[in-house]
């Protein structure tokens, strides 16, 4: 009888351990997006960057509901580069409201690029 309680048991802390978990952040592929803009970044790859980037940062999904880490920095930085400067340092000030241990960093990035 014991031994068959404890079959029992061990079977279902073995079904619980291979539930799965829930994620923190939706990449919606932006994995696949950004490598193909690495490899070629023609127009069309950029554009779906582009379209990726505004995805994550305005209907971001996972269980923080937010942008993940450096999607607000890396779009914004994008934007400045093609001349929407107030956008562009927008994002960033965004990216460090989000993650306040990125002000060192984006915050010299964003005086840097001010000047």
């Amino acid at each position: 009888m014991i031994r068959k309680i404890g079959s029992i048991a061990a079977l279902a802390i073995l079904l619980t351990s291979c539930g799965s978990t829930s994620r923190l952040y939706s990449w919606h592929g932006y994995d696949r997006v950004s490598y193909n803009v690495a490899k070629s970044p023609t127009p069309e790859h950029l554009k779906a960057l582009e379209l990726t980037y505004e995805k994550l940062i305005n209907s971001p999904a996972g269980t923080r509901n937010t942008p993940p880490p450096g999607i607000c920095a890396e779009y914004g930085y994008m934007l400045y580069k093609q001349g929407k400067q107030a956008e562009g340092i927008k994002l960033m000030e965004k990216e460090i409201a989000l993650y306040p241990e990125s002000k060192l960093f984006i915050g010299n990035m964003i005086k840097q690029l001010k000047k």
